[in-house]
């Protein structure tokens, strides 16, 4: 990959559009995201470990005091969620360069794959909006079919909100430490 994340100094006098292409290679592209976010942008940070765990903190601000209901009613949540793609989809789909490469052990076969398929069905049918977020790369198939399965078990709307915008922030880290400039 040859993209490099500017300075963390010069983040808050980027122009928008360098500032989401920052957003979408932390996270993914997503105009909901980009429009929560931009408030925080504006802010000078230490690092880009501080802005990631400042926007989890915004993000979690969304869950604050709101019942299912109400959560399923905030389409910014389900948005900033569904920018990440399904886990475990054909080879043909297109995905970002990141999550090609964070999902390639997940595409391995068909049966995997109408393993996965099943799951995202089950799961986006027991929560309306929502999408499965977990934190994959380096993780075996067999460790993601089970949590992808206990969440689903676990049948807790708020905590599956938590949980992928919790995920979707490591992921963020871990995209940062693979592509943050080397001195």
């Amino acid at each position: 990959m040859s993209y490099k994340l500017p300075d963390i100094s010069t983040l808050p006098t980027l122009p928008q559009a360098e500032q989401d292409e920052v957003l979408t290679h932390l996270f993914e592209p997503s105009e909901t995201l980009f429009t929560y976010l931009r408030p925080y942008l504006s802010t000078s940070y230490s690092s880009y470990i501080e802005l990631i765990e400042t926007s989890r903190t915004a993000f979690l601000k969304l869950v604050d005091d709101k019942e299912r209901d109400d959560l399923i009613k905030d389409s910014r949540i389900g948005d900033i969620i569904a920018c990440h793609p399904r886990l475990g989809v054909p080879k043909t789909t297109k995905l970002s360069e990141h999550s090609s490469k964070e999902q390639k052990s997940l595409q391995s076969d068909d049966e995997t794959i109408k393993k996965f398929v099943t799951l995202n069905e089950t799961y986006e049918s027991q929560f309306p909006g929502l999408r499965f977020v977990c934190f994959v790369n380096g993780r075996p198939r067999d460790e993601i079919v089970g949590i992808f399965q206990d969440r689903i078990d676990k049948n807790d709307y708020k905590q599956e909100v938590i949980d992928a915008l919790n995920a979707m922030c490591d992921i963020a880290i871990d995209r940062y430490k693979k592509i943050q400039p080397k001195i």
